[in-house]
């Protein structure tokens, strides 16, 4: 189970009673079944709970289930701080009902940090013990059980030693807190401040008073925070809160103009300003800004929305600006996750502090860690890997691209997927680069394009004859798989007698793969030919297309090369020489596009 680990650590802590015997009020919001939550509750704590809708008094215990399956635990006691928890439900609902129970337990139990965090050091010096005190009757073995809490345990045994230290477990290091200490102080009975020894019945003498510990550093802690189901107001002050300012949490809460609030796990509604210095789990609107510490609900504000971790919605007109995004940012300008965000979507800009899962912006879309999918109309940056990246003009991953399509270039540090964009860039290629100009610093990629600038790559020159008495001169380079090939050729026409030059000239391209032997090659390419004839450059359709199978055999600096060539020439002009050599009857009756297809063989030596 997924979640396992925490219901164990949870499970762990030890059964203790929150309150004393006082009434624990709870308050549960979602998809929750509030009678039953408030049985398994009262079990584990072992106090009365009362179920309450609307305004909790305190000690207020407030359960707060999203529609995300995240629970939150609000916990305010008599006295001291609010405290609060988080965890993720997963998809079993039938195990919730335990996981809120145990986690209850756990905020709850938590109020003995506050106790212990006041009591004196377990370095001050202990006092004597006095004569006649008895010492543990049953060395080694736990101390009997104590009586109400207050009354000190009986003891009997060899005056002048005292009870061994009763811990939560035995071998627990001097100056740690206990495991499992009881927030409402129901420990060893009579036990003193920083492990002093309970007093005998009937002391002796009067053992020396311990020195006066110091202050507890921490101050004074907040008063705890009011719950209410509904409030009115018009500015700080002149609301149903009085002056409890922003120590109130509501269920409903509607401010004219500005409103400041402990939390949300309703409505809060403000007509310019809404501020929430507690949890809102439910919806928060205004008009100009609406700003909380935490958002597990739906934040709107009609210019800006500010949030701290936001686990739930945020829309805002301009700016919508979270601290640790898991949810969805909407904005009209600039959506900003100062650390990782969820799903973004800008207007302008929509820019993640650390990884981001999704981002769309009209302009730019950015993060300094890893970027899921990216889509931009100007730019898309990633500071680390990036998934997919769209962008209209460049892409940009300054750590490992998976698919980069860009309108003018794309630029990665390593490519194990697919860059499409007119200009392609790639230290590393492990995929397929498909423009018009790419450059990779792998020579194993696949790179299609007009031009392929491969570091380490392949660069040969090769000259060839064929049977036709066509001469070629061809360059390729490229990778160690694919490449590109340029070529001019030649083809003599005898013209005597006739006084007209028509002797074929062409230039052509092409590409195709490559497989290495040792020091044989196989290339298997297709290149396609401008064919003109004598000084002119044919305004007709004259396009030589060849199929062309070659093997090359290293000797030293140079390789022979022998192939075959499939050759079909499409032209509209029937005088051509290259359909003249292969007519065998007179002029065609035809004057249209014409299509020849024959094979030829070529030899040639390649450096």
């Amino acid at each position: 189970m997924r979640y396992a680990p925490i219901v164990i650590a949870l499970a762990a802590a030890a059964t203790a009673r929150a309150e004393g015997n006082r009434t624990l009020h709870l308050a549960v919001h979602g998809s929750v079944d509030g009678a039953a939550l408030g049985d398994a509750i009262a079990r584990e704590l072992g106090v009365d709970v009362a179920v309450v809708e609307g305004t909790c008094d305190v000690p207020c215990l407030d359960v707060s289930v999203d529609g995300k399956r995240t629970a939150t635990v609000l916990y305010a006691p008599r006295a001291g701080s609010t405290r609060s928890r988080t965890i993720k439900l997963g998809t079993n609902t039938t195990q919730w009902q335990l996981v809120i129970t145990l986690l209850a337990g756990n905020v709850v139990r938590d109020e003995a940090r506050d106790v212990l965090a006041g009591l004196p050091s377990r370095e001050l010096p202990r006092p004597p013990a006095p004569e006649g005190l008895p010492a543990d009757p049953y060395p080694g073995e736990p101390p009997a059980d104590e009586g109400p809490a207050g009354e000190p345990p009986t003891a009997a045994g060899p005056a002048g030693q005292v009870p061994a230290e009763a811990g939560p477990a035995a071998g627990d290091p001097a100056g740690e807190d206990p495991a499992g200490a009881d927030p409402a102080g129901e420990g060893l009975a009579g036990e003193g401040p920083a492990g002093e020894p309970p007093p005998a019945e009937a002391p002796a003498e009067e053992p020396p008073e311990a020195p006066e510990p110091p202050p507890a550093a921490a101050a004074e802690p907040p008063p705890a925070r009011e719950h209410s189901f509904l409030a009115f107001g018009v500015v700080p002050g002149l609301s149903t809160d009085l002056t409890h300012i922003g120590t109130v949490r509501h269920f409903l809460s509607i401010d004219l103009l500005v409103g400041v609030s402990g939390g949300s796990s309703g409505l809060s509604l403000s007509g310019i300003a809404d501020v929430e210095r507690g949890l809102v789990a439910g919806f928060q609107i205004a008009g100009v800004a609406a700003i909380a510490r935490r958002v597990a609900g739906t934040q709107v504000a009609g210019v800006a929305a500010v949030s701290g971790d936001l686990d739930g919605v945020q829309v805002a007109g301009t700016a919508a600006v979270a601290d640790q995004l898991d949810g969805i940012q909407a904005a009209g300008v600039a959506a900003v996750a100062h650390r990782s965000a969820g799903t973004q979507v800008a207007g302008v800009a929509a820019v993640a502090g650390r990884d981001a899962h999704a981002q769309a912006a009209g302009v730019a879309a950015g993060a300094r860690g890893n970027a899921g999918l990216e889509i931009a109309g100007v730019a898309a940056v990633a500071g680390h890997d990036a998934n997919v990246q769209a962008g209209g003009v460049t892409c940009v991953a300054r750590g490992t691209a998976n698919i980069q399509i860009a309108g003018v270039v794309n630029v990665a540090r390593r490519l194990h997927g697919v860059q499409i964009a007119p200009i392609n860039v790639a230290r590393e290629v492990d995929g397929i680069q498909i423009g018009v100009i790419n450059v990779g610093g792998s020579a194993d990629g696949f790179s299609f394009g007009l031009i392929n600038i491969v570091p380490g790559g392949r660069h040969d020159l090769e000259a060839a004859i064929d049977s036709d008495r066509t001469g070629t001169v061809l360059f390729r380079h490229g990778g160690r798989r694919w490449h590109n090939v340029y070529g001019v050729g030649g083809h003599r026409v005898d013209s005597s007698g006739s006084g007209s030059n028509d002797d074929v000239w062409m230039y052509g391209l092409g590409f195709g793969p490559s497989l290495a032997f040792g020091h044989t090659v196989i290339d298997l390419e297709a290149i396609g030919w401008q064919v003109n004839h004598g000084p002119r450059h044919e305004s007709d359709v004259s396009i030589l297309g060849q199929l062309r199978l070659s093997i090359a055999h290293r000797m030293g600096p140079f390789a022979l090369v022998a192939g075959g060539i499939l050759n079909t020439y499409v032209t509209s002009d029937q005088q051509s020489p290259l359909i003249l050599e292969r007519r065998t009857d007179g002029a065609p009756m035809s004057t249209g596009v014409t299509a020849t297809t024959w094979p030829s063989a070529f030899i040639g030596l390649r450096i």
